[in-house]
């Protein structure tokens, strides 16, 4: 088993990672302003490895809410381990699993409201931004979300099952054997989002699984903070995605940088 959190206070320069049967690549980064500062990133990042499946989860926190990078990190960490106990069939029932994840992500409320109870915000801040900040708590931390699983089905054949879930502005870029598949069900939507006082935020949240996945080899997921690749029909090499990084980040505009590709 192979497991990754994101670290919110440092920078993962993009990596290449091996766990049969996937060929993983991944990369964190704050934007300039905040690494200056020394803050928390609001992204949050984490995938785990075992028994021939693959889960993750990329969500990126609502700056505007009570420290967004709260709801990330809690958000990410409850999704993998949701992903990671569904069986097989449920996840083939795209109806069925997108009520049930719609039901847990607004029974996670709770935990995550106790969550925001409980964070002490630092002692030396200045009363004008805890009083904001304060008021900030009491409507609840928010996050965007894009998360999956992947089962291997056949190792010959290299066809795969794929479960997709989103609520926010995440982008998904899916590939097939030469050229990239487009994806309907999932958009990019910056009015939705989960939150941990109110759950599912700005609509029902977009789910893709079953058969019509097939023909998918390769998935990657990343934050509007690497907008960069938009417009790339294909992925880089991993020294030219960190240039590309890099210059991301220097842009006036930087923001929180996510990025996962995983093939197979």
């Amino acid at each position: 088993m192979y497991t990754f959190y994101s670290d919110q206070k440092k920078e993962t320069p993009v990596s290449s990672l091996y766990r049969d049967p996937f060929s993983i690549r991944y990369g964190y980064a704050r934007a300039n302003e905040t690494q200056e500062a020394d803050d928390f990133g609001q992204d949050f990042l984490a995938f785990e490895v075992k028994d021939r499946s693959l889960v993750f989860a990329v969500c990126d926190g609502v700056s505007l809410s009570f420290c967004g990078d709260l709801a990330a990190r809690f958000l990410s960490e409850e999704l993998l381990q949701w992903l990671g106990s569904q069986t097989a069939e449920e996840l083939k029932d795209e109806s069925f699993i997108k009520e049930k994840l719609t039901e847990h992500l607004g029974e996670l409320t709770a935990k995550g409201t106790d969550a925001i109870r409980r964070h002490r915000l630092p002692g030396s801040m200045p009363p004008i931004l805890r009083e904001v900040l304060e008021e900030k708590r009491t409507k609840g931390s928010e996050t965007m979300f894009l998360c999956g699983r992947i089962d291997m089905t056949d190792h010959i054949t290299r066809e795969a099952r794929v479960f997709l879930a989103s609520s926010g502005d995440l982008r998904l870029r899916l590939w097939g054997e030469a050229e990239e598949i487009s994806n309907p069900d999932i958009t990019p939507d910056t009015k939705k989002r989960w939150s941990t006082k109110d759950g599912i935020i700005g609509g029902e949240i977009q789910v893709v699984t079953g058969s019509m996945q097939h023909n998918i080899r390769r998935v990657a997921v990343y934050s509007d903070g690497f907008s960069a690749i938009d417009g790339l029909k294909k992925l880089p090499a991993t020294n030219q995605l960190q240039i590309l990084v890099k210059k991301s980040l220097q842009s006036p505009l930087s923001d929180d940088l996510s990025f996962l590709d995983i093939a197979w």
